[in-house]
Protein backbone atom coordinates (compact mmCIF):
# COMPACT_ATOMS: atom_id res chain seq x y z
CA UNK A 1 0.00 0.00 0.00
CA UNK A 2 1.60 3.49 -1.22
CA UNK A 3 2.13 6.05 1.61
CA UNK A 4 2.55 9.24 -0.84
CA UNK A 5 -0.88 10.73 0.72
CA UNK A 6 0.72 11.31 3.41
CA UNK A 7 3.73 13.20 1.97
CA UNK A 8 2.59 17.24 1.04
CA UNK A 9 -0.18 16.62 -2.03
CA UNK A 10 -1.49 20.41 -1.57
CA UNK A 11 -2.79 21.76 -4.98
CA UNK A 12 -4.77 24.46 -3.77
CA UNK A 13 -3.80 25.75 -0.29
CA UNK A 14 -6.24 27.23 1.78
CA UNK A 15 -5.38 30.42 2.86
CA UNK A 16 -6.20 33.87 4.93
CA UNK A 17 -8.09 36.35 2.62
CA UNK A 18 -6.92 39.09 4.93
CA UNK A 19 -3.33 37.61 4.69
CA UNK A 20 -3.55 37.29 0.71
CA UNK A 21 -4.38 40.65 -0.05
CA UNK A 22 -1.50 42.26 2.61
CA UNK A 23 1.47 40.31 0.69
CA UNK A 24 -0.03 40.68 -3.10
CA UNK A 25 -0.28 44.55 -2.00
CA UNK A 26 3.55 44.36 -0.95
CA UNK A 27 3.29 44.86 3.29
CA UNK A 28 4.69 41.87 3.99
CA UNK A 29 8.16 41.17 4.34
CA UNK A 30 8.05 37.54 3.56
CA UNK A 31 9.14 35.85 0.15
CA UNK A 32 6.10 33.88 -0.03
CA UNK A 33 2.28 33.31 1.35
CA UNK A 34 3.41 30.54 2.48
CA UNK A 35 5.90 31.94 4.69
CA UNK A 36 3.62 34.74 5.53
CA UNK A 37 0.09 33.13 6.85
CA UNK A 38 -0.24 31.98 10.19
CA UNK A 39 -2.78 29.35 10.15
CA UNK A 40 -3.67 27.16 13.00
CA UNK A 41 -5.14 23.48 12.16
CA UNK A 42 -7.72 21.75 14.75
CA UNK A 43 -10.85 19.70 15.54
CA UNK A 44 -13.90 21.81 17.18
CA UNK A 45 -17.03 19.81 18.42
CA UNK A 46 -18.38 20.28 14.64
CA UNK A 47 -15.71 19.46 12.51
CA UNK A 48 -12.35 20.57 11.66
CA UNK A 49 -11.51 24.63 11.53
CA UNK A 50 -8.54 26.87 10.24
CA UNK A 51 -7.94 29.72 11.81
CA UNK A 52 -5.67 33.07 11.02
CA UNK A 53 -3.82 33.68 14.09
CA UNK A 54 -2.21 36.97 12.35
CA UNK A 55 -5.67 38.28 11.96
CA UNK A 56 -7.78 36.31 14.46
CA UNK A 57 -10.04 35.38 12.52
CA UNK A 58 -11.94 31.76 10.76
CA UNK A 59 -10.47 30.85 7.23
CA UNK A 60 -12.69 27.94 7.38
CA UNK A 61 -14.32 25.30 8.84
CA UNK A 62 -15.26 22.27 7.90
CA UNK A 63 -18.66 20.47 9.38
CA UNK A 64 -18.51 16.91 9.66
CA UNK A 65 -22.16 17.02 10.22
CA UNK A 66 -21.69 13.98 12.95
CA UNK A 67 -19.72 11.62 11.12
CA UNK A 68 -16.46 10.02 12.25
CA UNK A 69 -14.20 10.59 9.26
CA UNK A 70 -10.91 8.30 8.88
CA UNK A 71 -7.65 9.76 9.90
CA UNK A 72 -4.26 9.39 9.25
CA UNK A 73 -1.51 10.99 12.28
CA UNK A 74 1.60 9.38 10.77
CA UNK A 75 4.21 11.57 10.37
CA UNK A 76 6.61 10.45 7.95
CA UNK A 77 9.60 11.98 5.90
CA UNK A 78 11.17 11.08 2.72
CA UNK A 79 14.30 9.46 2.36
CA UNK A 80 16.90 10.90 0.94
CA UNK A 81 18.06 9.01 -2.61
CA UNK A 82 20.86 7.02 -2.85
Amino acid sequence: MSLDHLFRQITHPVVCARCEAEHLAGRSDAASLRDYAALEAGFTARGLQIWCKRHDLNVCHVDFEGRSLEADFRCLEKKPPG
